[in-house]
Formats: structure tokens, C-alpha cells, sequence
């Protein structure tokens, strides 16, 4: 009686682990800036790319849950133009660490934040005319829209997803904040993958 006594309890204390594992695909979306050394408008820089997110729900409400999160984003490569030509590459990529309340309605839906480290890097076809990096970390805000399939073990879902920083820098007088400034300023995707 006692045993059985314990386990109930420890049921009541210790929450069933309810989480998630997913794929993004993703289209990011910069601005256009003007470096400051040269004075040249280089084009936005919109790569693709594509992500692997977990998550674990530490408030499970039924109709709505919180959840806590990580992301890990492959390298994307976009070009830097200048004018009608390519000049260069600027490469993205970065990690991600956040909450996200998702409600369970008819349709899923989710708002939450996250801190990403990102890392920038962009270089010019002819080395000679330099190259430039550098890490920031931001705060970035997500929506996302989808469903999911409730089965009887793991749930398949879909979503679409947008993100934006919560600050954005413009200054280019160096290369570190030039490729601060070519960062993405948007971000668009599908995420799908299991509930479990």
C-alpha cells in the first residue's frame, strides 16, 4: 500500500515529460545599408536555410502550455551586391535559447521570445577589398500559426512561423558593425516535426 502510496505521489510531483522536436525551413530578410569605408548601397542579403528546434513544455494547461526551448540554425549563404552584380558572400548562422506559450485552440498557435548568438561573416570575391565578422547576440520575437495531428503517442504538426529582433543596428563605419548591419532583420519558415 505504501509503494503505490509513493508512486501516485510521485506522479502528482513529477510532470509526464511533454516536449517537441522539429525542422525550420526558413527565408531570412535584411536591409539594404550604404558602408560607411566606401560608400557603395550593398542590396539586402535574404539566404534560406534550415534549423532543428527541441522544446520542453515545464506548464502543461491542456488548452494552452509553456515551454522552453533551443535552436540550432545551419550556416546560409547569401550574395552582397552592389549595383547589378555580385561583389561577395555574407554567411548567418546561430543558436537560439527561449520561451513560448502555445495555445491548443482548433488551431495552434504560439508567441514567445528568444536569445540568439549570431554569427556574421562576409567577404568580398576579391580578397584583396576585405572581409569582415563578427558574433552578436538579440532578442528576437516569434509568432506561429499551424495544427496538429493528435495521435495516441506522438502528434505531427505543422506551423508557420514569423520572427523579428527586437533591435536592429544601421551603423557601418567598420567591417564588425557593417556585418552587424547586414544581419537579418526578418524571418519567415514552416516548422514541423513531432509532439511528443
Amino acid at each position: 500500500m505504501r509503494k503505490r502510496l509513493l508512486l501516485v505521489s510521485l506522479m502528482a510531483v513529477v510532470p509526464v515529460m511533454a516536449g517537441e522536436l522539429g525542422l525550420l525551413a526558413d527565408k531570412q530578410f535584411g536591409k539594404a545599408q550604404v558602408f560607411a569605408t566606401d560608400s557603395k548601397n550593398y542590396d539586402a542579403v535574404s539566404p534560406t536555410g534550415l534549423g532543428i528546434r527541441a522544446g520542453y513544455d515545464v506548464l502543461d494547461l491542456k488548452v494552452a502550455a509553456l515551454q522552453l526551448n533551443a535552436t540550432w540554425h545551419n550556416k546560409t549563404t547569401g550574395d552582397l551586391n552592389f549595383g547589378t552584380g555580385k561583389v561577395g558572400e555574407l554567411d548567418n548562422q546561430y543558436w537560439a535559447a527561449g520561451a513560448m506559450v502555445n495555445w491548443k485552440l482548433l488551431v495552434n498557435v504560439g508567441a514567445g521570445v528568444e536569445y540568439r548568438s549570431e554569427k556574421q561573416s562576409w567577404r568580398f570575391i576579391n580578397a584583396a577589398l576585405g572581409s569582415g565578422d563578427t558574433t552578436q547576440g538579440r532578442a528576437w520575437a516569434r509568432v506561429n500559426i499551424g495544427f496538429s495531428i493528435p495521435t495516441p503517442l506522438v502528434s505531427p504538426f505543422f506551423a508557420l512561423e514569423l520572427a523579428a529582433p527586437l533591435s536592429k543596428s544601421n551603423t557601418t563605419n567598420t567591417t564588425k558593425d557593417f556585418a552587424e548591419a547586414m544581419a537579418p532583420q526578418a524571418q519567415i519558415g514552416i516548422y514541423g516535426g513531432i509532439r511528443f
